[in-house]
């Protein structure tokens, strides 16, 4: 009886263990900072009238939208012009803030450059 009482404790807490393992689904990581990175180049490849100097993620928001993960990766860039622009001349740096959405698929995350960035 001092045996069943310990044997049965430890039966139960392995049971709850092997449970989370195996019962538990976890949602993907989300779009990183290079992924973001990676959009920014795909997106202004062609024409070619800005160069990036960084960027930075600034938050992200998970959710759920008729039954899809979505996620929104808002971001910092500093750019700077390559060319004339209007009144701009090139050479000239700015700031903005704005932010990609990227879907959930099957292979990875989708990113507005239609290109699938792997979850990590």
């Amino acid at each position: 009886m001092k045996r069943l009482i310990p044997s049965l404790l430890l039966l139960a807490t392995f049971g709850l263990f092997a449970w989370q393992l195996t019962a538990c689904k976890r949602s993907p990581t989300p779009p990183t900072e290079q992924d973001a990175i990676a959009v920014w180049r795909n997106i202004n490849r062609s024409p070619h009238y800005q160069d990036l100097l960084s960027l930075k993620k600034t938050n992200g928001q998970l959710e759920r939208v008729n039954g899809v993960e979505e996620y929104t990766l808002f971001y910092q860039a500093k750019i700077r012009s390559v060319v004339r622009l209007g009144n701009t001349p090139a050479g000239t740096e700015q700031t903005y803030s704005s932010n990609y959405p990227f879907r959930l698929t099957e292979k990875g995350w989708l990113g507005p450059d239609n290109q699938v960035y792997p979850a990590h």
